[in-house]
């Protein structure tokens, strides 16, 4: 017992400082994000409009090849040391400086090598093709974490060299399908991919819920859990393809604010 002891706190002990300052910031930006149900009020998104150069507030989902219930959310392993993801947004109120995004949506393709808090992840963006070229500018920089806050947290695990701008997959423009039936939920991002999941059900026929986990897409929003009956994604010469993962879902809001980054897009 106690050489078991020895070995998981020198398992603890291997975690960087940076990945701790990553986990502090998570915490920060969940404390600093108001309560559902006043950010839901248009009177806090003219509030925010003051104070904030960005501001996102919707609804996202995901699913990736973790088993349910993920374990990224306890920081521990992925299912199969590593995850893949697919994830979508629906911005229902927005604009990032200038910019109103509203009524736009994103996706995205994410593939995290090992333990999501040793980063290397590649990421690619797609923006709905509705988009201005302003908005497009606009939302690539938000989920480039250009102007940090806990998009900026997730961006600071996107490959990158030490110190270096963060490596993402060239952005795409294209035409994105964000459908919420409850319980089924439908992402397609046309030419590039699919997911299509379904939410658990609990005691009484009502939805699993999961909260205040130290891993958070949209954090301190409680998610609700789902199984995934199709993830396709085709781009960037990957080729990817998955049932019966592991499906989150959950409002947002992401606002501005540290842990800003630099970016660049390479093939």
């Amino acid at each position: 017992m106690i050489n078991k002891i020895k070995k998981e706190k020198g398992i603890l002990e291997k975690f960087s400082e940076s990945r701790r300052s990553m986990l502090k910031s998570l915490g920060a930006v969940a404390a600093a994000t108001p309560v559902v149900g006043s950010m839901f009020k248009a009177k806090d998104a003219d509030a925010a409009l003051a104070d904030h150069t960005m501001y996102l507030r919707g609804n996202y989902f995901e699913s990736c090849t973790c088993e349910t219930i993920c374990p990224c959310l306890l920081l521990l392993d992925p299912t199969k040391g590593y995850c893949t993801a697919f994830l979508g947004w629906h911005i229902d109120k927005g604009w990032v400086g200038s910019t109103d995004v509203s009524g736009l949506n994103v996706a995205m393709f994410l593939h995290a090598p090992k333990n999501l808090l040793k980063g290397g992840f590649t990421v690619g963006v797609y923006v709905d093709d509705r988009a201005s070229r302003s908005q497009k500018k606009a939302l690539t920089e938000a989920y480039h974490g250009i102007h940090g806050g806990h998009l900026g947290v997730v961006a600071s695990l996107v490959k990158g060299a030490e110190g270096g701008p963060r490596e993402f997959l060239p952005t795409r423009s294209a035409k994105i399908d964000f459908t919420v039936n409850s319980p089924h939920r439908h992402l397609v991002v046309h030419g590039v991919g699919e997911n299509k999941m379904e939410q658990l059900a609990g005691a009484g026929g009502k939805p699993v819920v999961v909260h205040d986990t130290p891993l958070a897409v949209a954090p301190p929003f409680p998610i609700t859990v789902s199984r995934a009956s199709k993830l396709v994604y085709n781009d960037h010469g990957i080729s990817h393809s998955f049932e019966g993962g592991n499906g989150l879902s959950s409002p947002f809001v992401y606002m501005d604010g540290g842990a800003k980054q630099t970016a660049i897009e390479k093939s």
